[in-house]
């Protein structure tokens, strides 16, 4: 068990080297601007994340392309009321599957990885504001 655990470590770095090759410029920025929110996400901090590392920037080659223009993506925190995660959630996730189908948002709820009365949700700012009011919607409900 030890020997076979040892060869799957020892092949990691051909399968990094072969899905390196594979990425282009614009999908490694856009994992590391993922990874940067995802991190932001659940590493809450009180300081509105001063002392992190800022943002990758969308590099120059990819602004000037055509036709593929990337739209600014953004995190937003939405606090959630004590006794109303239910209702943001909906019965079987109904609701948020709801919300995250309409407005092509990703959204985190915190529950057991994170903090458990935040919602998280990343995406271009219009799809962004739109999951915000539709959340804050469903808070305001009952």
């Amino acid at each position: 068990m030890v020997r076979a655990a040892a060869d799957d470590v020892r092949f990691l770095p051909y399968i990094y080297h072969k899905m390196m090759e594979k990425l282009n410029e614009r999908t490694l920025w856009y994992l590391a601007f993922r990874g940067a929110l995802y991190c932001r996400c659940f590493c809450i901090n009180d300081n509105n994340y001063a002392d992190w590392p800022s943002l990758p920037p969308i590099p120059d080659s990819l602004t000037t392309a055509e036709g593929n223009a990337l739209e600014e993506e953004i995190l937003s925190v939405l606090e959630v009321p004590p006794g109303k995660m239910g209702c943001v959630i909906g019965r079987r996730g109904a609701s948020i599957l709801a919300i995250k189908e309409s407005c092509n948002a990703e959204i985190l709820i915190g529950g057991s990885k994170g903090p458990p009365d935040k919602v998280f949700i990343i995406g271009a700012v219009k799809q962004v504001r739109k999951a915000e009011a539709m959340l804050r919607g469903r808070m305001l409900e009952m």
